[in-house]
């Protein structure tokens, strides 16, 4: 009996514990399933572009040197038909820096360009006296441009495509500026007598170091056609007065990737850019001016890492 009595009551509890986890279960099964956290948005991190990059300019304008103004006109045609090679040289490179929204933009241009312009007349006395009067200017510029700027993302529209869409950049920063400049004059009179001629004459005015800073501010606009192909359009004013008192800048060009690896793209670039300033200082003898417009292709190489 005693041991009829232990088995029952051992059965009891088993069948309690069942109908325990039976209840358990059910109830459970009851309950709305649990929230899921969403997964947090990737943090964003730095991205880097590198552009070197060359310039060939055409240049107009007036530039005036110690008091002495010459106005140029100078296309790249007659640039680069120069004689001394040494006077047109120029080193030129982009580079950014962007981490989500927000980027760093920065442009560093040398140039050392030279034109001349010159004209000649000539009277005869008689066949064996001739005189002769000539004027021939050129002109030496050694300049060092470096841009600075910060820049937001203000609107991005996606492409119906992965890779593809349209974003809008302001940027605000400074240019500075660094000339010098030669103005070379030379008045030549000759006189000619039989197998004798006598030539004398020659100027040259020198500026100095010249320096000074614009604010700038601009907008930019980038437009992925595919993910290898992008169209780069930006333009900025500056000067106000606080250091020229206009400059302005307009480019544009096309990036089209060439070849990838783990880390980095690789692309060429093809465009144009335009960049004019008007800036004086000083009076009289002392007055300089560089009122000019520098305008040509750029060619150059895109990486992206």
């Amino acid at each position: 009996m005693r041991r009829a009595g232990s088995r029952n009551i051992r059965t009891a509890r088993a069948l309690a514990g069942a109908a325990a986890c039976i209840g358990t279960a059910s109830f459970a099964a009851d309950l709305p399933p649990r929230p899921t956290t969403p997964p947090l948005p990737p943090v964003p991190t730095w991205t880097y572009i590198a552009m070197p990059y060359g310039w060939l300019p055409s240049i107009n304008g007036t530039t005036t040197v110690r008091g002495r103004s010459t106005k140029i006109d100078a296309p790249l045609g007659e640039i680069l038909d120069r004689p001394i090679p040494e006077e047109l040289f120029g080193l030129m490179g982009a580079f950014e820096a962007r981490n989500g929204r927000f980027g760093i933009m920065t442009d560093l241009t040398y140039m050392k360009l030279g034109v001349s312009d010159s004209g000649a007349r000539a009277r005869s006395v008689n066949p064996d006296i001739a005189g002769t009067l000539a004027a021939a200017v050129s002109v030496q510029f050694k300049m060092f441009i470096a841009e600075a700027a910060l820049a937001y993302e203000l609107v991005r529209w996606d492409g119906a495509t992965p890779g593809t869409g349209t974003s809008i950049d302001l940027y605000g920063g400074g240019r500075f500026w660094w000339q010098n400049a030669e103005a070379s004059l030379a008045l030549t009179a000759g006189l000619s007598i039989a197998d004798l001629t006598l030539r004398r004459g020659r100027a040259l005015a020198a500026s100095g170091d010249v320096t000074w800073l614009d604010p700038l501010v601009g907008l930019r606009l980038r437009h992925h056609f595919s993910p290898a192909t992008e169209l780069v359009l930006r333009a900025d004013i500056g000067g106000f007065g606080a250091g020229s008192d206009l400059s302005w800048q307009a480019m544009g060009y096309l990036n089209w990737e060439f070849a990838r690896t783990a880390s980095t793209s690789w692309s060429g670039m093809l465009g144009y850019r335009a960049l004019y300033v008007d800036f004086s200082k000083g009076r009289g003898r002392s007055h300089y001016e560089y009122d000019m417009l520098t305008h040509g292709p750029v060619l150059g190489l895109t990486a992206r890492f």
